[in-house]
């Protein structure tokens, strides 16, 4: 849930981002699915700590000669099985996950009008870009060198292995938790949204905070194309 959350989420934001501009309304809707991300994003990272077997960081902290050997292995077609991530895949995860988290913050922190974080969170999300290319590359390159549906393991949670690999639960209870905090979050954020001021208020904490270039930043940036 956790991953095809997070892909429409990212997508979704990308591309509300990319096609519309700053003071379009649609706008909001990047910054509130941004406000979603970040928690998303800071539970699984939780679970890498606390989650089971292939959930923990742990499992797939590689080194870079593992990373070499597996990839060498993969272009020769006897690389390797892994029933957790595989270390091509490991570091994309940290890498994708580290990203989310900088461009959330720099998201907010960029409507201050500060160029220097607004200017981060352009490269972040583009080296973010780089990282999920790479990755469905990788997919798909698993895909045709071991010839296992990697995609409807992503969707089913289960995949072929020893029973010796495998874990004792598939912890539905936890997956149950996770998707009715996100729901209950995402429509806290949503219920909240004021379209007039462009803001919301962040659910438990109490915290309003504005979507959006602010208003100050926008008459700075008229007054300078008069000019």
């Amino acid at each position: 849930m956790f991953h095809w959350l997070l892909a429409f989420g990212f997508l979704t934001a990308f591309g509300s981002a990319k096609w519309v501009g700053d003071d379009s309304p649609v706008f909001s809707v990047h910054m509130l699915l941004g406000l979603v991300i970040g928690p998303m994003v800071a539970i699984r990272i939780l679970w890498g700590f606390a989650g089971s077997q292939y959930a923990r960081f742990r499992s797939f902290l590689f080194g870079p000669g593992e990373v070499l050997a597996y990839l060498q292995g993969t272009l020769t077609s006897k690389g390797k099985r892994y029933t957790g991530y595989n270390p091509g895949l490991s570091y994309a995860i940290y890498a994708m996950l580290l990203l989310l988290l900088g461009i959330v913050l720099t998201g907010l922190l960029r409507r201050g009008g500060n160029k220097v974080f607004e200017e981060l969170r352009e490269l972040l999300v583009t080296a973010m870009i780089i990282v999920v290319a790479v990755h469905v590359l990788g997919v798909v390159a698993h895909i045709v060198t071991h010839w296992e549906n990697i995609v409807r393991s992503m969707l089913d949670g289960t995949k072929e292995g020893t029973a010796e690999d495998g874990i004792r639960s598939s912890h539905s209870v936890v997956g149950f938790v996770f998707l009715l905090l996100v729901m209950l979050w995402a429509g806290g954020l949503f219920r909240s949204f004021d379209p007039s001021s462009r803001q919301t208020v962040l659910p438990i904490v109490g915290v309003t905070v504005g979507l959006g270039e602010d208003e100050e930043q926008e008459d700075d940036e008229h007054h300078g194309e008069d000019d």
